[in-house]
């Protein structure tokens, strides 16, 4: 998978790009909303009344039929186009921050509701795992629990600069808001900590009008993270019927391709076995076909097997230390590589650092 290869669903990103349908009717009930104060709210909110979508898809290369979105992918490379073209057009670089805080749970539409009606707040992190990668491969989101600690973390499987931020800033403002609301805004039980791996954009004082908790940069990860035992907590729209039968429709209504991608398979299939990593023979016959195949299929994606195995070694290095392992010797051994130095230096390839280096400038 790469950056021109169509595997989004068109009828997904409509879904973000159709904030019309989350505005309030006034100015000041948008500022209000989206937890913003715009000297040109007037204009802003005429601009965004007057997106037309189908003139974005003419600009970013897409070519959508009579018949509508359903059944057409794009490319992370023309999602990308749009989002371009929706900052250019508004002239705010945080765009996501308060696009994330206009989507409420009907934004979500099939999907939002397949989510609150989960049993707990895990199987609704589970939930989410499978929609991040059917409906937007180039993200991955897992959930971690740890002892005391859990998260929800955000990784890009594809790099999606110069816009990251705008993806990670979208995402986890809706979720935490959703989650929040649903819960009466319990300081108790919604997250405790924002993580983002980049440094201040120049708007972190606006991340903390969002979020109700610390907020951290340069902290390696993007996550929300809280006491574990959020995990158990129940949903209070909870319906395992309702959740199944939302879920049904989301998929028949958007097809999806993710599922067909072997890198993204074979990236999955390698981070079951982390610390007994398979050959790539093994790792074929596991996925139901010959070495020889999953070369090709991978070729075709522009990969190959050791880039796979260096992309979940260089995840889970990042993850050892940052969450305080200091061993080296030890990490070396779980990822496979001969001896501390082999991995030192694929670290530095990874990183730019040395592990040294990456440890203190993490703790």
């Amino acid at each position: 998978m790469d950056l021109d290869t169509e595997c989004i669903p068109l009828g997904h990103i409509q879904t973000y790009l159709n904030l019309s349908k989350s505005l309030p009717e006034k100015p000041d009930q948008l500022m209000k909303r989206a937890g913003i104060q715009l000297h040109d709210a007037d204009q802003k909110m005429r601009a965004i009344l007057n997106i037309d979508p189908t003139e974005m898809y003419r600009q970013a290369g897409i070519k959508v039929s009579e018949e509508g979105v359903a059944g057409h992918f794009v490319s992370t490379r023309q999602v990308l186009n749009l989002v371009h073209q929706a900052m250019e057009l508004l002239g705010m670089p945080y765009l996501g921050l308060p696009m994330g805080n206009l989507m409420t749970v009907t934004h979500h539409g099939m999907a939002g509701l397949a989510v609150v009606t989960q049993p707990t707040l895990l199987d609704s992190g589970r939930v989410l795992e499978r929609f991040f990668r059917e409906l937007f491969p180039p993200l991955e989101l897992s959930i971690h629990l740890e002892g005391q600690r859990g998260r929800l973390q955000i990784d890009e499987n594809l790099p999606l600069s110069p816009y990251t931020h705008f993806f990670i800033e979208l995402n986890l403002v809706s979720f935490y808001n959703i989650f929040a609301d649903l819960r009466g805004r319990d300081p108790a039980k919604i997250p405790a900590r924002l993580e983002l791996s980049s440094p201040d954009p120049g708007w972190g004082h606006i991340y903390r009008r969002y979020f109700q908790c610390p907020v951290v940069f340069n902290a390696g990860r993007n996550a929300l993270s809280g006491p574990s035992f959020l995990a158990d907590v129940d949903m209070p729209l909870a319906n395992r019927l309702m959740a199944m039968t939302a879920e049904k429709s989301l998929f028949e209504s958007i097809p999806t391709r993710a599922i067909q991608l072997v890198p993204l398979r074979l990236r999955r299939l390698l981070v079951r076995y982390y610390g007994a990593f398979p050959s790539l023979e093994n790792a074929a016959r596991e996925l139901g076909m010959s070495g020889r195949t999953m070369r090709r299929k991978l070729a075709e994606d522009g990969t190959s097997y050791q880039q796979e195995l260096n992309h979940v070694r260089e995840k889970f290095a990042r993850e050892y230390f940052i969450r305080g392992g200091e061993s080296v010797t030890e990490l070396a051994h779980l990822l496979g590589f001969a001896d501390s130095s082999a991995f030192a230096k694929a670290f530095r390839g990874w990183t730019g650092l040395s592990p040294t280096d990456f440890m203190q400038q993490h703790r």
